[in-house]
């Protein structure tokens, strides 16, 4: 078996074994990088895909970024590992184990201080993949699923708008105070963001809004529309989901409710990213108003992930939400992450 980098020839061979190796437990989906395949790491200004080739085919992949970061306080360089799939006719023979090695190796060739993975809760073979490679579970992270069925009033203090450049100076202060204080954090700039904004598929200005009161900018909000960069569809639902659809059902008779998705249906969904907010009443103001666009868009789900207990969830209210248990996972390669430290996990690692 032999691990490359990932090549723009290897796009059609990518995405048709990626749509082999389903994911989830009680939604299962198909995940698809289209139309390139390439696009959803573009999110990182540094980054890399690799593949195990067997006789010239490709039975597997794995992708990772380097970014800069807090670690105990001081920014560092870091690395993300995220998007492993290995062929079903391959696994449980070492491939997924043979690409960890050589996204940790290229990572400490680059000087990351410590590289880290986020697993969905319940994936015990995920779980067990990682820690056998000298990963620790540092923190469960929540990550909430906003269901979009209805229009929401966005009254509140100030008015909303799309960012202007010349918010971003402004914007960029607001980001670094919301997340002053928080490992994996890295400090953002005017400049940062334009980058950000320019280099992301499925992104732009017209993604980005503020919260303005008397010339202040009291939040900031985007969003990473999904359906721009990848294919999500609906494989099989476990059976407790199958009997809360039922339920749903029942009760959408008398009152509105969010429909229950269905095996073989193609889902819209985003990720909030950047998020900034003075308090949470006003990042509120700006959720209901990307609600109104995700309707526009006929988008059914929206996603943030942040800490247990954090203000952002307190902005949530009057939406329908389902939790669900996030893993954060660290592997020290020059440094270890304190665990009394807070953590902040961008949109963009989803």
């Amino acid at each position: 078996m032999e691990i490359r980098e990932a090549a723009p020839n290897d796009n059609a061979e990518l995405q048709a074994l990626q749509a082999q190796c389903p994911q989830g437990r009680t939604v299962i989906v198909s995940i698809v990088n289209t139309p390139d395949f390439f696009g959803r790491v573009r999110a990182y200004e540094s980054h890399k895909v690799f593949v195990a080739c067997e006789e010239d085919r490709i039975i597997g992949s794995a992708a990772l970024a380097i970014r800069q970061g807090m670690v105990n306080g001081e920014l560092s360089r870091i690395g993300y590992q995220f998007q492993f799939f290995t062929s079903p006719q391959h696994r449980r023979q070492g491939v997924a184990k043979q690409l960890h090695r050589q996204v940790e190796d290229h990572l400490i060739q680059q000087g990351a201080a410590l590289s880290y993975c986020l697993i969905m809760e319940g994936n015990l073979p995920s779980m067990q993949l990682v820690e056998d490679q000298g990963f620790r579970r540092h923190q469960t992270l929540i990550m909430a699923s906003l269901m979009v069925n209805r229009e929401m009033e966005v009254a509140s203090r100030g008015t909303v708008s799309p960012v202007a450049a010349e918010d971003l100076g402004a914007v960029a202060r607001l980001l670094n105070e919301t997340w002053q204080g928080y490992d994996l954090y890295e400090p953002t700039s005017a400049e940062v963001l334009a980058r950000f904004v320019d280099r992301t598929p499925g992104y732009g200005f017209d993604h980005l809004f503020v919260l303005k009161d008397q010339g202040a900018i009291l939040a900031c909000l985007g969003f990473w529309d999904w359906s721009q960069i990848m294919r999500i569809r609906v494989e099989a639902l476990s059976l407790k989901w199958r009997l809360r659809g039922l339920l749903r059902d029942v009760v959408r008779r008398f009152r509105p409710m969010p429909r229950i998705i269905k095996p073989g249906e193609v889902l819209r969904q985003m990720m909030l990213t950047p998020i900034g907010f003075k308090e949470p009443r006003h990042l509120g103001a700006l959720l209901r108003h990307i609600n109104h666009q995700a309707l526009q868009r006929e988008i059914g789900q929206i996603f943030c992930v942040c800490e247990k207990g954090h203000g952002l969830l307190d902005s949530m209210k009057g939406f329908t939400r389902i939790e669900t248990g996030l893993h954060l996972y660290i592997k020290p390669l020059q440094r270890a992450l304190r665990d009394d430290r807070p953590v902040f996990i961008d949109g963009i690692d989803l």
